[in-house]
């Protein structure tokens, strides 16, 4: 009797392990989306009509780059470009910024 009790605790114990192991991998299983270069996690406010392309690449080099998520590459082009706008407008400020720091006579590593 107490071994059948055991038996049973451990046969419903796997039985969740494997239920959430299977969970965890399956969560993993999402394509990565990339608009105009730059990871968003939805496309749902993108228009429609400002899209000029959508590639699908299942390419085990480039997923590799974003590993564990190995459900693909979402690559989509748009014409407006507004997730990459505020990145190169940041990076720009910060050149200027760093220009206007710099002392005559020091070198700086970035």
């Amino acid at each position: 009797m107490r071994k059948s009790i055991i038996l049973t605790i451990a046969l419903i114990a796997s039985l969740s392990i494997s239920a959430q192991t299977k969970e965890k991998q399956d969560s993993l299983n999402i394509p990565v989306i990339l608009v105009d270069g730059v990871e968003v996690q939805s496309i749902d406010n993108l228009d429609q009509k400002d899209i000029i392309s959508v590639d699908v690449i299942k390419n085990s080099a480039l997923t590799r780059i974003f590993y564990p998520r190995t459900g693909g590459i979402i690559s989509i082009t748009t014409k407006s470009k507004k997730y990459l706008k505020p990145l190169v407008q940041k990076y720009q400020e910060d050149m200027k910024k760093a220009k206007s720091d710099k002392k005559p006579g020091q070198i700086y590593i970035r």
